[in-house]
């Protein structure tokens, strides 16, 4: 895209237009995929990182400037959120191997395993009451029943954006609601045992 047609577009966005956002989005998604990809090596959590780097871009397109380069920024952005992701991956990792030592120290009893894993369960399942019902249908479908964004799309006639969309949104619905360590470690294990 020239400079100038850029600045255009951004100075558009800016004022809200969708129609801008969308050709940005669309113009820019191959390079910034990409480049998000070469460093996670996961298309699935590549394309969730690029979903959040343009709902970052709309949320505070009041503080762009056209005259700066709009690709530059969205660079810093794409790789700030994948630095974020790998930190917060490093801290998860930490987590849940303490949590596997002490709840194999701990659990010698499949009788307690069993209504630890229901009452995680149970309290996912209220967390989950709060997320909207196509959000949770995806997140259920993906996360907690482990099909792929593919899958889901052509089961849910939906894009494999609009599933990302989904998963991102019930996902923050659950990061926020969830009130405790213990459970959030129960839930790691749960997910990823």
């Amino acid at each position: 895209m020239q400079p100038v047609e850029e600045r255009k577009r951004v100075k558009e966005l800016i004022e809200g237009s969708t129609e801008a956002f969308e050709d940005l989005y669309h113009r820019y998604r191959p390079l910034i995929y990409t480049a998000i990809f070469k460093l996670i090596k996961s298309h699935e959590l590549s394309q969730e990182i690029f979903q959040d780097v343009f709902v970052r871009i709309w949320n505070q397109r009041d503080r762009l400037d056209p005259d700066k380069s709009f690709k530059s920024y969205l660079y810093m952005i794409a790789q700030n959120l994948v630095y974020d992701h790998l930190r917060q991956l490093t801290a998860n990792r930490k987590k849940l191997d303490t949590f596997k030592t002490y709840y194999l120290k701990t659990s010698g009893n499949d009788t307690e395993n069993a209504l630890d894993l229901k009452e995680t369960q149970a309290y996912l399942d209220k967390i989950l009451e709060q997320v909207p019902e196509k959000c949770r249908q995806v997140y259920i479908l993906c996360k907690l029943e482990g099909r792929s964004y593919e899958d889901v799309s052509k089961l849910l006639n939906i894009s494999i954006a609009t599933v990302n969309s989904h998963i991102v949104k019930a996902s923050r619905i659950i990061k926020k609601n969830w009130k405790s360590d213990y459970y959030t470690l129960i839930l790691f294990f749960y997910i990823f045992k």
